[in-house]
């Protein structure tokens, strides 16, 4: 090998070894957004979290736990896939039983627990967790928090016509209405409804980001290669949609390391 091509390769190794970990980075992040509302008279903190797949935030879950408290939400929403593959996975049930205790805690239902054949025992099992579970029979939860008349409003992980219709039909000109749906590539059909804010997961942030040359990932499981909506804020037809990049990462169901993708856990707070 000749001195030009040893340095070249040296170099290259090197730069590799330095982007890898950094690249694959998967501590937490706590992303904040702020969605404005003339429906809002004064500022309410909404802690989101969504695909969790029992992955563990350190002993007891206080990494995850500690980021939510201080951010000390009025409400925490959890938008789906919470378990992974059994109603009786520890460490979703040690986050939802502990946030709980502190917060109005909501909770509708993703894929997976689904996909698992786990759906009844989520049901019968979320109420003695504390959760609030959004569903086809209580689909519909309204609230005064702070002088300010809120609306959730969720629907089961799968697209079932008459909980769409219940969920359509509950937005309402003179309440904030918060639409928790784990699909974000139903938002086109979705904005079309008058919910104020929809809030989805399930993209996983599109699994590997390179911006600026694909900020929106390279796979998406609802939309395939090259999804549009994984990460962050939209808005069409005068409705906005936040989703979340999700808060699973290796080795919990997927080998595929997350590249550029940090797991998240979203805050926001609607302001007038």
């Amino acid at each position: 090998m000749t001195k030009k091509k040893f340095i070249a390769l040296t170099a290259f190794l090197s730069a590799f070894l330095i982007a890898v970990p950094f690249a694959c980075n998967e501590k937490l992040a706590e992303t904040k957004y702020t969605v404005n509302s003339d429906k809002i008279s004064s500022p309410v903190k909404i802690a989101f979290l969504s695909d969790v797949h029992n992955t563990l935030y350190g002993r007891d879950m206080s990494e995850l736990i500690g980021s939510v408290d201080r951010f000390m939400p009025d409400i925490v929403i959890f938008g789906g896939d919470l378990f992974d593959s059994q109603w009786e996975e520890a460490n979703s049930q040690l986050l939802a039983k502990s946030l709980a205790k502190k917060y109005p805690c909501y909770y509708a239902l993703g894929n997976h627990e689904f996909k698992y054949g786990a759906q009844d025992r989520v049901r019968n099992g979320a109420p003695s967790l504390g959760l609030n579970l959004l569903t086809l029979e209580n689909n519909i939860s309204d609230m005064d928090i702070k002088g300010n008349r809120i609306r959730i409003i969720g629907i089961d992980g799968t697209f079932f016509d008459d909980q769409y219709k219940s969920a359509c039909d509950a937005v309402s000109d003179d309440v904030f209405s918060i639409f928790v749906y784990h699909y974000p590539e139903e938002f086109p059909e979705i904005s079309k409804k008058g919910f104020d804010l929809t809030l989805s997961g399930h993209a996983h942030g599109g699994q590997w980001r390179f911006p600026p040359l694909l900020p929106n990932g390279v796979f998406s499981p609802g939309e395939g290669f090259f999804p549009k909506y994984t990460s962050g804020v939209y808005i069409e037809n005068g409705s906005e949609m936040i989703v979340s990049r999700g808060l699973q990462r290796c080795p919990r169901d997927l080998v595929i390391p997350r590249i550029f993708n940090r797991p998240e856990v979203v805050f926001i707070t609607l302001e007038p």
